[in-house]
Parts: C-alpha cells; sequence; structure tokens
C-alpha cells in the first residue's frame, strides 16, 4: 500500500506537521525545537483548564440544566476514539425502547463544509443513520432549548461532552481508545491529552473502544481506570463493520462483495490506521491511500487526486468512511462512471457489560 498525497509533506502543510510532532511519528531538524515551544503551551493549557474547573466548582461560572435528562459521550484525547458511533448506539437503543431521543453536537466545521455545499460530518450522518433530530451549533443548550419550544424529547445525547461543563448531565459516558488511550502522555498541544487522567473521576461509565485491536492493553487499562474511578462502571467495544453503501446506485452491499479487489481509500477522520486496518482484514487489495486531517474538506482538486490514481492504476473502486461520504455528494460527477465509491458501515457493538450499560441508561429515562 502506498500513501499518496493526502499525507502532504511536512514542510508543505504546518498543520500536518504539528499533528506529526505531537503525536511523536517525526523525529529530526527543528523537531526538538517545536516539541519545547508545545511542551511550554501544553503547561499553559494545563494552567487554563485548571482554572476553568475551579470556576465551575465555586459556581463562579454557571451550570445549566435541561428540563429531560443529558447523557453525554465524550472522551479524554483527540483523535478517532469512537465518540460518534457510540451516540449513535446508544440513540438506536433509546428508540427501540420507545423514547425520543435528539443529538446535540458541536458541528465541528459545519459553516465552513456548508459554504462549500459540504453536510458537516458527524450531523449528517448521524441525521441519515438514525432519522432523529440532530442539532449542530456551539450553543448547544441555546439548541436544546429552542429545540424543547416546539419539538419533543426524552433525552439528550451530548456528543463530544465530557468537557462541556456548562451543560449539566445525568451520566457520563468516556470512551477510552483501547489501543492509544492516553497518547503520549503530554497535554494539548505537545500530546493529544485534553484533561488529565484525574479527570476521570467524573464519569460514570467507561466504553473500552476497539477492544479487540486491543486486547492486550485492557488489563493496564483498566487499573488505571479503577485507580481514578472505583465506582465506574467499565464496558468493552469494538467496530465492527456491516457491509457497504454505494454512493452513486444509493444502495448497499455486503462484505464479501469486495474481498480480494483492487481498491483506493479516501478518508478524513481521527484515526485512519483502523480504517486500513478494517479494510485489510476484510481481504481488499489496497493500492493508494488518502488520508487527510480529521474533518478536511475536501475541494475538487482532492478528488481529481483521486480519479488520476485510479486511472493510473486501474482502480475501480474507492472506498471511504461513512463519515467521509456525507462529503462527496458535491464531487460524484466528478467521478468517471466505471469508478465506484463504496462507504464502509461500521456499528459499534458492545461485547463484555452490554446488559449493566443498557440499564444505566434506562434508569434516567
Amino acid at each position: 500500500m502506498q500513501l499518496e498525497s493526502g499525507w502532504p509533506d511536512a514542510g508543505k502543510n504546518m498543520k500536518r506537521f504539528l499533528y506529526l510532532v505531537m503525536t511523536d511519528q517525526i523525529e529530526g531538524g527543528a523537531v526538538p525545537v517545536v516539541s519545547g515551544i508545545l511542551w511550554v503551551l501544553s503547561q499553559v493549557y494545563r494552567f487554563l483548564l485548571v482554572i476553568r474547573a475551579g470556576c465551575y466548582k465555586s459556581g463562579v461560572l454557571k451550570c445549566h440544566r435541561l428540563s429531560v435528562p443529558v447523557v453525554s459521550v465524550g472522551n479524554l484525547t483527540i483523535g478517532g476514539v469512537g465518540k460518534t458511533p457510540l451516540v449513535s448506539f446508544i440513540a438506536q437503543a433509546v428508540k427501540e425502547k420507545g423514547s425520543r431521543p435528539v443529538i446535540l453536537t458541536r458541528g465541528y466545521m459545519a459553516t465552513e463544509a456548508l459554504d462549500q455545499g459540504q453536510n458537516s460530518d458527524e450531523a449528517a450522518m448521524l441525521r441519515v443513520q438514525l432519522n432523529i433530530p440532530v442539532l449542530a451549533g456551539v450553543d448547544r443548550i441555546k439548541n436544546a432549548r429552542m429545540f424543547l419550544e416546539t419539538g419533543g424529547a426524552d433525552v439528550f445525547l451530548l456528543d463530544d461532552g465530557f468537557q462541556h461543563w456548562r451543560l449539566a448531565r445525568a451520566i457520563d459516558i468516556v470512551a477510552v481508545d483501547a489501543t492509544n488511550p492516553w497518547g503520549n502522555g503530554h497535554f494539548l498541544p505537545r500530546g493529544i491529552l485534553r484533561e488529565s487522567k484525574k479527570a476521570l473521576s467524573r464519569a460514570d461509565i467507561f466504553v473500552l473502544t476497539k477492544s479487540d485491536l486491543g486486547r492486550a492493553r485492557l488489563t493496564g487499562i483498566r487499573s488505571d481506570l479503577t485507580a481514578v474511578n472505583p465506582k465506574a462502571l467499565i464496558v468493552e467495544a469494538i467496530h465492527e463493520p456491516v457491509g457497504f453503501s454505494d454512493l452513486r446506485l444509493k444502495s448497499d452491499l455486503d462484505l464479501e462483495s469486495i474481498r480480494g479487489q483492487k481498491v483506493a481509500t479516501v478518508c478524513s477522520i481521527g484515526s485512519p490506521n483502523s480504517f486500513i486496518k478494517t479494510l485489510v482484514e476484510l481481504e481488499t487489495d489496497i493500492d493508494g491511500h488518502f488520508a487527510f486531517m480529521d474533518h478536511h474538506i475536501y475541494c475538487a482538486k482532492d478528488i481529481e487526486d483521486v480519479v488520476r490514481l485510479c486511472q493510473e492504476r486501474g482502480v475501480a473502486t474507492v472506498m471511504t468512511t461513512e463519515k467521509d461520504a456525507v462529503k462527496f455528494g458535491p464531487f460524484m460527477s466528478m467521478l468517471p462512471d466505471h469508478i465506484r465509491v463504496l462507504a464502509l458501515k461500521i456499528k459499534i457493538s458492545i461485547v463484555n457489560g452490554e446488559d449493566a450499560f443498557l440499564e444505566r441508561i434506562n434508569r434516567i429515562l
């Protein structure tokens, strides 16, 4: 497999370069100097976190309550932990019980995406998957209250909510990536930690995502979590592939349909390696991989590069994620008819502790 222009040269893309530094994926040259600067900034960030937490605990900053319960799903690190698929899982479970869930999400990069004719990735994906209200916007409290004036909700699901102190919640769920739970141990922007592990004392439930891929680390992660928060429920989950959707034909395909086929992959997610690993396990022949930064807004040149690669290498199938699929719409006409675009459909399955997990959710409804 060859990495393509979606992973640009570090010197041509400062954002990508900084990400490589903060995740210790690059060394030499100016890296030690940049690492030092990022470490200093991380200490400032850490100090501001302490001040902010103190303001909420002392009542200087107000925590708002809604008239219906809120379930928060968040994490301690940046990157592809699996928060959004977990929100989808909970929403589906709540619907099956006959209750009315509404999702609150910040809608990261929503304005820029809409300006370019694309959809905000997570919000659009959740709407397509669940057919329930998904309220996207920075002021999630205002959005929730406005919705309650005209609509009905039995529970709000707060996507990426662990650090959103402004909104009180009935349950705090924290997703932990079993393959990379704490990054390099540094705070942003030197590392990927958004808070210290001590902050996990606020959580009610921990969901160890990608537990199959990180099985060797599960015992250590459980020990870390229990040391910080012995009362919290710990469950294990996996990202399970369930099929593909053809973006041009609007049809579904089973997993066997692409086995052994030559494909090119395109994604802009926090954990591209997990996406690739899944496709490899499904026995696809990956001949070219475009991996952009998380929440990347696609442009015509990106699609032109993908088409050029497919034509040069005789690739007739482009594979992407469900999150990226919602942003492909404006560009489908640029893809020749003989090139199909398939989105890998993933669901979260709780493989250890599902009954206890759902019981906690149902208890507040």
